[in-house]
């Protein structure tokens, strides 16, 4: 009896979980059309009865209805093949990428999948101990040595944390052994000065690259989607709930002349600082697109991993983090991304 009673609420809270999921993708797709319709971006007429139809046939739901029609708002017109970003964490998400999803949030898988030059990581913080780049433990004071090699200030990022949460800027001038025990689990790495190119838009916030890559069947990575992360003038660092997303050409490095804030209103410019998307260009693009495919050659547990990039003073490329991410931004501005896996027809294959 107990363990009937133990198995039906295990099952009841997994099904509320993926109810909430379900709900929630759904409100972000609605606010994201209620930003757009600020900005005087509608849903092309066609498209409302498209994305219904679509979603229910082919994509097995209505509720996708929602996110095809933020594609269509923002394409000005009808895409097949386009991944709602509800069905990709419903179906795609759970058979492309399973728990290794999850490697990404804790720091240290770093140093054991991408052994590479382009990782800013200079020590782990793992669960009660130290660890160097090779993952050998180090002492407190050889760990502080290290990180005071770097410069004044170094940067801590938390594990588990997302959309720019659990990032913080450290001083290297007396920082102890307590310090470090003290921020828990996570690496530090050293802080990056971003190229000019990316200074002109004028924030403090470290700009990103995010680069898209999957991995299909026995087939090489290949680039999905590129854009451009860029922070606000009031923060230190990149907030998910407070940015603007631009899109990026991955063959010239041109941005695209329209940008997007959080919530989907649509901008020419960065909103404090007037920058004007369309006049900057991200430098060392090629170098980055090599970076992320090398680097999801190495680790191909995960078929789909999103890559946040800092590009260096000198041209360097610096990986800051990877993920399994979302689709909607990329889907957007330059989808189908997705058109040539048949990850759309997952849900035709049962339960995840």
């Amino acid at each position: 009896m107990k363990s009937s009673l133990k198995v039906f609420t295990k099952r009841s809270i997994d099904n509320a979980i993926v109810w909430r999921q379900k709900w929630k993708t759904v409100q972000e797709a609605k606010k994201a059309l209620s930003g757009l319709q600020r900005s005087g971006v509608q849903v092309p007429s066609k498209a409302r009865n498209w994305a219904k139809e679509y979603a229910h046939e082919h994509l097995g739901a209505q509720r996708h209805a929602y996110w095809l029609m933020v594609y269509a708002a923002v394409a000005g017109g009808i895409r097949d093949g386009w991944l709602p970003e509800s069905y990709y964490f419903e179906h795609v998400m759970p058979r492309i990428n399973g728990i290794a999803h999850h490697l990404g949030r804790v720091q240290a898988t770093n140093a054991a999948f991408l052994a590479h030059d382009a990782l800013p990581d200079l020590i782990y913080l793992l669960n009660g101990r130290i660890l160097g780049r090779n993952l050998k433990a180090l002492r407190p004071e050889d760990a502080i040595s290290c990180l005071t090699s770097f410069g004044p200030e170094v940067v801590f990022k938390a594990d588990a944390s997302a959309f720019g949460n659990g990032v913080q800027t450290l001083s290297t001038a007396d920082i102890c052994a307590t310090d470090l025990f003290g921020l828990g689990n996570g690496v530090i790495q050293k802080k990056i000065e971003s190229h000019p190119e990316f200074n002109r838009f004028g924030v403090s916030a470290l700009t990103t690259l995010r680069i898209g890559t999957s991995i299909i069947g026995d087939q090489p990575a290949r680039i999905r989607n590129c854009y451009l992360k860029i922070g606000r003038a009031k923060h230190t660092h990149i907030l998910a709930r407070d940015q603007v997303r631009v899109a990026v050409n991955w063959r010239t490095g041109a941005l695209d002349d329209r940008g997007f804030l959080s919530d989907w209103q649509m901008v020419d410019r960065h909103p404090e600082t007037g920058v004007v998307f369309a006049q900057v260009s991200v430098p060392a693009i090629e170098r980055a697109i090599e970076t992320v495919l090398a680097l999801h050659d190495m680790m191909p547990f995960a078929c789909f991993i999103s890559w946040d990039l800092a590009i260096e003073q000198s041209g360097k490329v610096q990986v800051l983090e990877w993920e399994g991410g979302v689709v909607s931004f990329g889907e957007a501005v330059q989808g189908p991304c997705f058109s040539d896996t048949n990850w759309d027809r997952l849900h035709l294959f049962g339960a995840s």
